[in-house]
């Protein structure tokens, strides 16, 4: 039986590095200063205000989450849950709050606010990201595929990670108790 009143899974930070213990909550526009700039910092083509704007305003699918501590944005993630499935967009950490378990804390998170419906997810991930990887490891992920030359400056190939609903403490028990069916990945309906 799996104890579904369990906190979270925390992806601990290194030997030497404390964990940094962070308030999830929805983004609002007002953390777009502080979102933007961690945006900048974290890639070689970053999103837009504008962007950012339509995902919070405009798009019903769209889950936006911060990492905030002590008044101050650790970290952010997006993503579509539409029915069961996620498709995480974007998950960026201020650099000096990397590797001390703000990321693993968004991604849990944003698998949590799927209500329990989630069954699949995936994401794009630079092949050279090894960091990124190794969470989305961590959470389940498997590579599924190649994307050749989906980034630019530098050109490089994103990797499709994929998960299929191995990992129960995201799936809300049924009515009885029970864990909630999944599609069967080889087809033939639910398991």
């Amino acid at each position: 039986m799996i104890d579904r009143e369990s906190r979270p899974m925390r992806v601990g930070p290194p030997a030497g590095r404390t964990l940094l213990n962070a308030l999830i909550r929805p983004m609002t526009e007002r953390d777009l200063d502080e979102v933007l700039v961690i945006e900048r910092m974290s890639f070689a083509n970053p999103w837009t205000d504008v962007m950012f704007l339509a995902e919070l305003r405009e798009n019903p699918f769209a889950r936006f989450l911060v990492a905030a501590r002590d008044d101050s944005i650790l970290g952010y993630i997006g993503g579509w849950v539409i029915v069961d499935e996620l498709h995480l967009l974007n998950l960026a950490v201020r650099p000096d709050s990397r590797r001390r378990g703000v990321a693993g804390q968004l991604v849990d998170s944003l698998f949590r606010s799927g209500e329990g419906r989630i069954t699949t997810a995936s994401l794009e991930v630079r092949r050279s990201n090894r960091s990124a990887i190794a969470l989305y490891e961590r959470f389940g992920f498997h590579q599924v595929g190649v994307r050749p030359d989906y980034y630019t400056d530098p050109l490089e190939d994103a990797l499709v990670m994929g998960w299929l609903g191995e990992d129960e403490r995201w799936r809300a028990p049924t009515e009885d108790g029970g864990p909630r069916e999944r599609l069967n990945p080889e087809g033939g309906g639910y398991v």
